[in-house]
């Protein structure tokens, strides 16, 4: 059984893929399984994945009938083989030396998770980095449970534990656990993993170096889409995270206001994406969609404990605590026109908030 599992889901990839598998296998650390699942893509992925696996036999390719990330993770879950588990996107870069010192990390500290830090990238079509941002935590072993949970709150706030392919996971913890991703889940469902697995397991270790190259965005990536559903998405998500620090008995001042920040500055998100409707929606539908998150219940008593860091981030969610709806949709319309013509700009906004 090889040491470390490899899982990596492919939708219409075939542009990336090449340089995904040379990623891997040219990696200091060679104890590996790398386990592509083809989520259904209707493009050249297919016959590039099989390539691949039949000139090296440490690749198993599963070609499956499209369900989403989630349902392609899972798969690989169900036939992974190693001590260890991680997952890799295949149009994301990898540090040559990531896995091995990842496998050291897991190795010398015998944590359930090992987390490491990584680079926020934005980049053009031609695949030119318009903006590079660093993201880590202190270097850090916590080996009780309540030394996970004393420290919690702060992990989840530094954004390190908001995705899965920054980390190795001990497999035997997720086959004991049976822990599967949650189907449905669309851009939440590493966090929903995320949670289940730190709800059952009972030491966390962290580097501070940054290993993962996470391309947040390129033009045309789903992330400019209007999406009809993300308040609902993230109003979900903003119960889970109170049902999370409830299931481990930290339900107290300082998740509270980390729990609720979060939702204010997602709804901020959410307004804003409205506005990605075009034509779709009138102004009227607009503002009503806008009104509708500002009034939500769950909105009004967010607002109540988010206390926001950044001076911009205040301003920006004024009309959300004045339960103002014409600011709203001025803000909104204001995050938009920025993220539309310098999305640069617009990331270092959001990173400083």
């Amino acid at each position: 059984m090889p040491e470390l599992s490899i899982v990596i889901p492919v939708y219409n990839g075939g542009k990336y893929i090449r340089q995904c598998y040379e990623g891997i296998a040219s990696q200091s650390f060679t104890d590996w399984e790398a386990i592509f699942v083809d989520d259904g893509s209707i493009d050249d992925s297919p016959i590039i994945l099989d390539d691949i696996s039949n000139l090296d036999s440490k690749v198993r390719v599963i070609h499956k009938t499209n369900g989403g990330t989630a349902s392609a993770r899972n798969a690989g879950l169900d036939v992974a083989s190693g001590t260890y588990i991680t997952f890799l996107d295949c149009d994301d870069e990898i540090k040559s030396d990531m896995y091995g010192k990842m496998v050291d990390l897991m190795n010398s500290t015998h944590a359930d998770m090992g987390v490491c830090g990584f680079f926020f990238k934005l980049e053009k079509d031609n695949g030119e980095t318009t903006y590079l941002e660093e993201k880590f935590y202190p270097t850090s072993c916590y080996k009780t449970q309540a030394e996970v949970k004393e420290h919690l709150v702060d992990m989840w706030d530094s954004d390190l534990l908001s995705n899965v392919w920054n980390k190795l996971y001990r497999m035997d913890l997720i086959r004991e656990k049976s822990l599967r991703y949650r189907d449905g889940h669309v851009y939440t469902e590493d966090r929903v993993f995320n949670r289940q697995f730190i709800e059952n397991c009972s030491s966390i270790a962290f580097t501070d170096e940054c290993l993962y190259y996470y391309v947040r965005e390129r033009v045309g990536s789903t992330t400019e889409k209007y999406r009809d559903d993300s308040f609902v998405i993230r109003n979900k998500e903003y119960n889970e995270f109170k049902a999370h620090y409830k299931a481990l008995d930290m339900w107290n001042e300082k998740s509270r206001e980390y729990t609720s920040r979060e939702f204010i500055e997602r709804i901020a998100g959410c307004i804003e994406n409205v506005f990605h409707a075009g034509k779709l929606l009138s102004t009227k539908e607009k503002y009503q969609r806008i009104k509708y998150m500002v009034q939500h219940p769950d909105t009004r008593e967010a607002i109540q404990y988010a206390r926001c860091r950044s001076k911009k981030m205040r301003i920006f969610v004024l009309p959300i605590k004045w339960n103002w709806t014409p600011g709203a949709y001025l803000m909104g319309y204001t995050i938009y026109a920025i993220r539309s013509k310098n999305p640069v700009l617009f990331h270092k906004l959001k990173s400083a908030r």
